[in-house]
C-alpha cells in the first residue's frame, strides 16, 4: 500500500487525492501500517507545509529502510518537495521570502532550493533577492507538460 500512496501523491491531482487516498476505504484499512505516508498526505492536502517537511523527513527513512524504494528515495523526496513548492506557489503571483519561510516552518535555505528548481525549469518563478519576494510566472498549460514530461524523462534515464 505504500507504493500505492506515494505514487499516488506524486501523481494525481489535488480533488483526486483526497477521493482516492486520505478517504479512500482500501487505505483507511491499512491505515495504522503506514503512519508517516498517510500523515504526509493529509498534510500536503491540508496545505500544512511545516508539518509536511516534517512528514519529508520521517518518509525518506521508511523509503531509505525499504530494500526496493532505496535506490529512488532521493528522487522521490525531491519531487515531493518541488510538489509542495508548486503547491504553495499555485496560490500566488507573488509572495515573500519570509512568508513563505514562515509557511513552510524554515528559516533558512529556501531560497537555495526555490533557486535550484526554477533553475533547473521545475519552477516557473523568479526571485528576487533584493526585495525577498518570489514572483511566479504561469506558462502555458501545453508548454508546461511537455517540459515537465522531457525534464522527468531525462531524470529517469540519467538517474539524477
Amino acid at each position: 500500500m505504500t507504493y500505492a500512496v506515494v505514487t499516488s501523491l506524486l501523481h494525481l491531482p489535488r480533488t483526486e487525492l483526497k477521493k482516492s487516498i486520505i478517504d479512500g476505504s482500501e487505505i483507511l484499512q491499512v491505515a495504522d501500517d503506514i503512519p508517516a505516508v498517510l500523515k504526509l498526505a493529509n498534510t500536503l492536502y491540508d496545505c500544512d507545509y511545516t508539518q509536511f517537511l516534517h512528514g519529508l523527513v520521517a518518509l525518506n527513512h521508511h523509503l531509505i529502510a525499504n530494500r526496493y524504494l532505496q535506490t529512488h528515495a532521493g528522487y522521490i523526496i525531491r519531487e515531493l518537495h518541488l510538489l509542495g513548492f508548486r503547491q504553495f506557489l499555485d496560490s500566488y503571483q507573488s509572495v515573500t521570502l519570509k512568508s513563505m519561510a514562515a509557511s513552510f516552518g524554515v528559516i533558512e535555505f529556501l531560497d537555495l532550493q526555490l533557486s535550484r528548481f526554477i533553475a533547473s525549469g521545475q519552477l516557473t518563478a523568479k526571485i528576487d533577492n533584493v526585495g525577498g519576494i518570489v514572483e511566479t510566472n504561469r506558462p502555458d498549460w501545453k508548454i508546461a507538460s511537455y517540459r515537465e514530461m522531457i525534464q522527468k524523462g531525462d531524470l529517469l534515464l540519467n538517474g539524477n
